[in-house]
């Protein structure tokens, strides 16, 4: 019998234009969902298992999320990132995300 992966923590379904960078220059990519410690994205440029890149995306009006993920999945749906590196601010806008979310409104605490 085929293993379902059984997932932990709500996913809200984003579609976010963003950009990965890997030392100089960046790359477009776009956000399908997110969670709480990832993300699940598409992109053109080929990205493999482990690989970690510098991600930046404007989730609201000027208040961008920006972290350090790493590859953890390559598949047809997309590529699944987690993120290994976050300040607090980019903590908050992620919770900001997933209440607009699931509940439709917005408490503003960034």
């Amino acid at each position: 019998m085929p293993h379902k992966e059984l997932r932990a923590e709500l996913r809200a379904a984003v579609a976010r234009k963003g950009a990965l960078s890997a030392g100089e220059g960046s790359f477009p990519c776009v956000v399908q969902d997110m969670s709480d410690s990832g993300l699940l994205i598409m992109c053109a440029r080929p990205l493999i298992i482990g690989q970690t890149l510098q991600f930046r995306c404007e989730l609201f009006p000027d208040q961008a999320l920006e972290c350090v993920i790493e590859i953890v999945h390559v598949g047809e749906n997309g590529i699944g990132a987690k993120i290994i590196e976050i300040d607090e601010a980019g903590s908050k806008l992620i919770q900001l995300i997933l209440q607009e979310h699931f509940t439709g409104t917005v408490k503003r605490w960034v």
